[in-house]
């Protein structure tokens, strides 16, 4: 009984050992489980932490990529608004350009028109002035041959006349081409007809008047004298006496030569020449303004030698018939313009 009895306390012993055992790895077991999965649990955490921070700089920079492409897209936008507006625009500049070739073309169909009519004038134009200087060539024909028309012998015998009187004065034997009578080694005085009733004697300035003044030399008053008396001995065939200043268009260092004050000096110096023979003519010499007209007046550097009444003159074409020394001089003058009685 005693043996029955241990060997049941060792049995009972040994099972008591076994769940010991197993109840210690077991706990082992699940402490070790649940350290693992404390473990992979914080794995587990920071790996979602590490996701969640590379997700929100992937949204980060995504959105920062959205606001370059919506930058890029206003302005794309903007440029195909610009190219909108520029197309609308050279399409209406071209019709607009399309409206004025079709004016132009339209206006050069009617010029080239007027000037096919106007090449038919000009042909009719020649020949009817080929017509009329037959006429007048006809004309003067019978005026001088057969006494027809006004009498103008007396015109031109006063003409030639006082030439020949102011030349004989100074020793002068003039030729059939020749009008001027030297005076000065520059300058001389010259008879030349301007129409048929009219002839006109130019003194170069120099002749009469020191450079820049209005006071006539006593040379110029000798000579003045001189053409005075021809010319008074002449009254009862001249109707009328007018006395012209001209200029060139030098002025003094002051004035600028295209300047307003610069003119107004030369016109003002020429009638200041003029009225100084003028009045010379009327008391030295006793030519009366009553009896036969008698005026003074200036062109100033308006007219050069050249000019004629029919000539368009601007300022430029002016400069141009000064431009040198001997143009000036020549412009430089005092002209008695006599009409004479028909």
């Amino acid at each position: 009984m005693f043996n029955d009895d241990t060997e049941s306390n060792v049995s009972w012993i040994g099972f008591s050992d076994l769940f010991f055992h197993l109840f210690i790895f077991f706990l082992i077991a699940f402490i070790i489980v649940k350290i693992s999965a404390t473990e992979a649990i914080k794995n587990n955490n920071l790996y979602t932490v590490q996701l969640e921070q590379e997700y929100n700089q992937e949204i980060v920079y995504l959105k920062l990529q959205i606001k370059a492409l919506e930058a890029k897209l206003a302005a794309c936008m903007e440029k195909i608004a610009t190219c909108k507006f520029s197309t609308q625009q050279m399409s209406d500049d071209r019709t607009e350009l399309q409206l004025q070739i079709n004016i132009l073309e339209t206006s050069l169909k009617s010029c080239q028109q007027d000037s096919q009519e106007c090449q038919v004038s000009l042909i009719a134009y020649k020949e009817d002035s080929k017509k009329l200087k037959h006429k007048l060539k006809k004309y003067k024909n019978l005026v001088k041959y057969e006494g027809y028309g006004p009498d103008t012998s007396k015109v031109e015998t006063n003409k030639d006349d006082l030439f020949q009187q102011i030349a004989a004065n100074y020793n002068f034997i003039a030729a059939d081409s020749e009008h001027c009578i030297p005076i000065l080694e520059n300058d001389s005085i010259c008879v030349k007809d301007t129409t048929l009733q009219e002839q006109t004697i130019s003194f170069g300035s120099s002749v009469l008047f020191t450079s820049g003044r209005a006071k006539l030399k006593i040379r110029g008053r000798d000579i003045l004298t001189t053409v005075g008396n021809v010319i008074k001995n002449k009254l009862p065939a001249i109707q009328e006496i007018q006395i012209q200043g001209h200029a060139d268009i030098t002025a003094p260092k002051k004035y600028n030569i295209d300047s307003q004050r610069s003119q107004e000096y030369n016109l003002k110096l020429a009638s200041e020449r003029a009225l100084e023979v003028f009045l010379f003519l009327k008391e030295q010499l006793a030519i009366n303004p009553a009896k036969v007209l008698m005026s003074a007046t200036s062109f100033g550097s308006y007219k050069p030698v050249s000019r004629t009444a029919e000539d368009k003159y601007t300022w430029e074409k002016i400069r141009v018939e000064n431009d040198d020394n001997d143009k000036k001089q020549l412009n430089r003058r005092i002209e008695i313009v006599l009409t004479y009685r028909r």
